[in-house]
């Protein structure tokens, strides 16, 4: 074999460990699914007091989704006006009340979007303190447990969070101390309504389409319990 062409598949060797070591995922019933990444699209999640805030956004650029809540406003923006936003004066100071975080595509070629928050379930309820004492390591917020599932936990990453969703989900699973971690993601039918942090109650022969966490739609509506996306809410079936 010629030095050009081991040269040329040793490069082929490094370009592919490349793109696998930087392919995005998530865990879901602990099997690590890919995800790649949209960067044509950016999340931002302002905080709900910060209203100035949001409305110099929805002033200097095309708002292409919404996800609102008690905590946040999330909207979707387009990658050229993220970057013109982060030019213009109040940017700075909006620095202390926003969170970015980014747009994927699924195996399925379906696009979700990731919002601040994770789902967290203990392995036991002892385990409180541990998910506390992770919380404070990673800059975590504790928002609240499912009381009807009561190892479940609702965390979101703040403005002292230096990684991001994602990345706090994989790695908090990654760790072992958790039975499950999982990003929260929206998928693009369940914009432009209040999805992120609101649990409901929802009968199972409600007739209105179900996802999963990660925005994929369920083909079967009568599924084994847990918390799903319907008409725009967390649901618990």
């Amino acid at each position: 074999m010629s030095r050009k062409y081991l040269l040329l598949i040793l490069l082929c060797i490094s370009c592919s460990i490349h793109t696998i070591a930087q392919t995005d995922y998530y865990y879901y019933k602990g099997y690590k699914i890919p995800l790649t990444l949209n960067d044509n699209k950016v999340i931002i999640s302002i905080l709900k007091e910060y209203s100035n805030t949001i409305e110099s956004i929805y002033a200097n650029a095309q708002i292409l989704g919404t996800i609102r809540d008690s905590d946040f406003d999330i909207l979707i923006v387009g990658r050229s006006d993220y970057e013109k936003l982060t030019t213009l004066d109040f940017w700075e100071e909006a620095t202390k009340s926003v969170i970015i975080t980014s747009s994927y595509f699924t195996e399925n070629n379906d696009e979700v979007f990731v919002t601040p928050y994770l789902n967290v379930r203990l392995k036991k309820e002892e385990d409180t303190n541990l998910l506390t004492s992770y919380a404070e390591e990673y800059g975590l917020q504790i928002i609240r447990n499912m009381s009807l599932m009561p190892l479940w936990y609702i965390l979101a990453i703040t403005q002292n969070c230096e990684k991001n969703t994602l990345t706090c989900a994989n790695e908090l699973f990654e760790s072992g101390y958790f039975a499950e971690s999982v990003p929260d993601m929206v998928s693009f039918n369940d914009l432009d309504h209040t999805a992120v942090s609101a649990i409901t109650i929802q009968s199972p022969t409600e007739s209105s389409p179900l996802y999963d966490l990660q925005g994929r739609r369920m083909k079967d509506q009568t599924t084994q319990k847990g918390i799903y996306i319907q008409n725009g809410k967390k649901v618990i079936r």
